[in-house]
């Protein structure tokens, strides 16, 4: 998984820039069922920031992460069979 941000071209020209990359995750919500769907028990984020904490705050043996939330997984489209999701802009709604 990767969080990225852009990085501008030198002054120069000899070193290029690179385009910001966010990638996105699958994250398991509150487990699987087996009456539910696989796709009801997950949900799409797109990860912006990886991090650790100063010291200060406790000892973590993993990085943090930053996400961004979308919104859970609508029908299927009738004609592609395609579910969309779009940006969450409430707590997981």
């Amino acid at each position: 998984v990767r969080a990225t941000p852009e990085v501008l071209p030198s002054p120069s020209g000899q070193k290029p820039g690179s385009p910001a990359r966010f990638d996105m995750a699958l994250i398991s919500s509150d487990g699987y069922d087996d009456e539910l769907s696989v796709i009801a028990a997950v949900r799409v984020a797109q990860v912006r920031v990886i991090f650790m904490l100063p010291r200060q705050f406790g000892v973590y043996s993993r990085p943090l992460a930053y996400i961004e939330w979308f919104t859970p997984f609508r029908e299927a489209d009738q004609t592609t069979g395609l579910r969309q999701v779009s940006r969450s802009t409430r707590h997981l709604r």
